[in-house]
């Protein structure tokens, strides 16, 4: 260990300060010097460490330690971090290089006269202090605040005093950043070196490589980016980054380094360097100064090279829950309600960049209380979760979705979490799973949750299936926060359609700019949400195949809310304005104008069918002598939305026939004082029950039983000794034939 690193010991006793404060009651004092070398190899300090498993408050932590320890609490707002980073290149601390304050996870504050304050995540190491004051000449006055705030301070000087070196990096003769270059001895001690991972060939260790490399992934990082775009060009090599949704140019670098900055990312993400012609996919972990983070690369062959796309990934898993993803209370009470019952498909909606692993993630979160057995199957997993089985996709040993689902139902799990439903296969085994009495969440590529039973019909499902399996599907959108620091009351949409959206104009707020958000007006991101939970009325609607907008109105009266409502109620609160509500969903005036006559074609349609009974349950009469065998067949129908009269025998049934005629009689074969063959005999000589279709059912399976039935008047005919997913098709069938 470094001698500038805070001591093991340091940080126990830290642990044991926190515990007689009473922050950490839950905890053996026993095991903390085990939970401080986690959270070392982790690169985190005891503080920032428990608030992030929400076992306090962190900024009530830090009041308390500051006065028991009697010193100052250093907020670090976005002056003082700028005013410190700026301290950091003092002359008279010189002695002590980024590397140590990081060391330290540490940051000077002001430099008055002979004394220099320092604030520390942990100010409790009071060698270190002596140490600072030895290279200094300066006496240290401690001080405590945020270990997040104090990467942040080190994180911008990093940036800050590289910039200057960009055009030194890449516009070197070209043996500067050779291939060939052999490594340089100063390589190790670069101030990006933190990023290198365990290298297997010194190729490509040419310090100005490194260098570019890390610097493009710690600007990206630094600016809180979630994907890096590499886009070479014919003269340049043009750096891009997301924040917030939105590309924005980082740098552009002379396209005659980019085979070898390629190649350094591609080298550390384990792929192929000599393979340029073909797609590559691979991983890389790093450690930036806002902690550590995974990085998905995927590079692709184009007309002028090959292009690199970094996906940016917090290892940290914990910090996902509904609150933080933006869901209201009343939104996530009731996706916590739906999440408690098993036997259900859970569908995640939305295009790609929606959020919807996030959701799919937190929602694990919720159920790994440790009562529950998750197995997961993705492509690829971005969050390493402790307790839950993940098994990677990997279609070169043939492990895909429906085979990595096959499996898992072998390992009793109560939840199931599928990365995507793409195909038949996957779909059907889903729901399936659904069926056998697991929870199966998932994620589908729709635009909105009604629409996702008309995807799932274009995979290749009956609807009936789905209506049995599909209990909620969440629609959901990303869409930036107001930066609440410039926001301002306005809008520049018309009154019209502000009053057609329903928004209250004393509310309603849009971007300015300020540099707390970069002048983009916004600071971060926000889910929106419409959670359209399938009840027995949306069931029958589905099993009738009816539109989206049939069953999106059906839903209504359970209290859905389309994703533009839910949008709006965002816009009201504050939380975001009407042009980002846009720029989510698409143009408001059309969608409110597609409302409006979807909501005028369903007025229609229902005064035209205030008659009907379209959407009652279609009646079954169930013919069977044994109890047991009656109640499990009647159970497998009612969950499929059908109503269901029971009878004993053929008497019995011939008397509730004509109560109320049944679309379909299922009946079985032999029964005591009248069996099927008779029943169907009697039943074909009145007109008013020849046109009812019969599906026969028997125990005694062979070609003599089903041709009596047939003769006799029967429709179809199956075993018992059948799975109950045939039968169910052949009952589906024969009243699509019927209608």
């Amino acid at each position: 260990m470094s001698q500038w690193k805070i001591s093991k010991d340091v940080h126990v006793r830290l642990c044991h300060m926190l515990a007689k404060e009473g922050l950490l009651t839950d905890i053996e004092e026993s095991s903390f010097g085990t939970e401080v070398e986690r959270m070392l190899r982790d690169g985190f300090h005891p503080i920032w460490w428990y608030a992030r498993l929400s076992k306090f408050d962190e900024q009530s932590a830090l009041k308390a330690l500051a006065e028991k320890l009697s010193i100052p609490l250093m907020p670090l707002e976005k002056n003082a971090r700028e005013k410190s980073a700026q301290l950091l290149k003092d002359s008279k601390l010189a002695g002590l290089s980024p590397q140590i304050w990081d060391d330290l996870r540490a940051v000077p504050i002001v430099i008055e006269g002979t004394h220099l304050t320092v604030a520390f995540a942990n100010p409790l190491d009071f060698q270190i202090l002596q140490r600072i004051r030895e290279t200094t000449g300066l006496a240290v006055r401690p001080a405590i605040a945020r270990e997040e705030s104090i990467r942040e301070v080190l994180g911008s000087h990093r940036s800050a005093t590289t910039d200057k070196d960009l055009a030194s990096l890449v516009y070197k003769d070209s043996e500067g950043l050779s291939l060939n270059t052999p490594p340089s001895e100063n390589a190790a001690g670069d101030d990006f070196s933190e990023f290198d991972t365990t290298l297997t060939s010194s190729d490509l260790s040419a310090a100005p490589v490194v260098r570019l490399a890390n610097k493009i992934i710690a600007d990206a990082i630094q600016k809180r980016a979630s994907d890096i775009h590499v886009v070479p060009e014919s003269e340049v090599i043009t750096i891009q980054i997301r924040v917030d949704g939105i590309m924005h140019p980082l740098f552009t670098v002379p396209a005659r380094v980019q085979n070898a900055v390629i190649s350094r990312m591609k080298l550390l993400a384990g792929m192929d360097i000599a393979e340029r012609r073909r797609p590559q996919d691979g991983r890389m972990r790093v450690k930036a100064s806002s902690g550590v983070k995974d990085l998905r690369v995927s590079t692709v062959p184009t007309a002028f090279g090959e292009s690199v796309v970094i996906r940016i990934l917090s290892t940290d898993a914990t910090k996902l829950n509904f609150s933080s993803l933006g869901l209201d209370p009343h939104t996530q009470q009731q996706l916590e309600t739906v999440l408690k019952s098993s036997a259900r498909v859970v569908l995640v909606t939305g295009p790609t960049g929606s959020g919807k692993t996030s959701t799919l993630y937190a929602t694990l979160m919720m159920l790994h209380d440790g009562t529950n057995s998750i197995v997961t199957v993705e492509d690829p997993i971005e969050y390493k979760i402790e307790g839950i089985n993940q098994i990677q996709v990997n279609t070169k040993v043939n492990v895909s979705f429906a085979e990595g689902l096959r499996s898992i139902l072998r390992q009793d799990p109560d939840v199931i979490m599928v990365g995507e439903i793409r195909d038949t296969e996957t779909a059907e085994m889903a729901m399936q799973a659904a069926q056998t009495g697991h929870l199966v969440l998932s994620t589908l590529h729709t635009n909105s949750a009604a629409s996702a039973f008309t995807r799932l019909q274009d995979i290749g499902l009956a609807p009936y299936i789905i209506a049995s399996s599909v209990g909620t599907v969440v629609a959901q959108r990303l869409v930036r926060r107001l930066c609440q620091r410039c926001a301002v009351g306005g809008c520049t949409y018309s009154t019209e359609l502000q009053k057609s959206l329903g928004i209250d104009a004393n509310t309603v707020k849009q971007a300015k700019g300020c540099e707390d958000c970069d002048d983009s007006g916004y600071n971060g991101r926000v889910g929106v949400y419409s959670i359209l939970d399938v009840n027995d009325s949306v069931r029958e609607a589905i099993r009738l195949n009816k539109g989206e907008a049939e069953i999106e109105s059906i839903a209504r009266e359970n209290g859905f809310h389309s994703l533009l409502e839910a949008g709006v109620g965002l816009v009201n609160e504050g939380v975001t304005s009407l042009e980002e509500l846009e720029r989510g969903l698409g143009s408001l005036e059309i969608l409110v104008a597609e409302d409006q006559a979807q909501q005028a074609r369903l007025g229609r349609s229902s005064k035209a069918s205030t008659n009907t009974s379209a959407l009652s349950r279609r009646r079954i009469l169930l013919i069977e002598d044994d109890e047991n065998t009656r109640t499990v067949l009647s159970m497998l129908l009612k969950r499929e939305m059908f109503e269901v009269v029971e009878a004993e025998d053929g008497l019995d049934a011939l008397e509730k026939v004509f109560d109320k005629i049944p679309e379909l009689i299922l009946c079985d074969l032999m029964m005591p004082r009248m069996g099927g063959i008779e029943f169907l005999q009697r039943l074909r000589k009145d007109k008013r029950a020849r046109e009812i279709p019969v599906l026969m059912l028997t125990a005694a399976d062979g070609e003599e039983n089903e041709l009596s039935s047939l003769n006799s008047g029967a429709d179809d005919f199956v075993s018992k000794a059948s799975d109950s997913r045939v039968m169910l098709a052949r009952v589906h069938r024969l009243l699509e034939r019927g209608e």
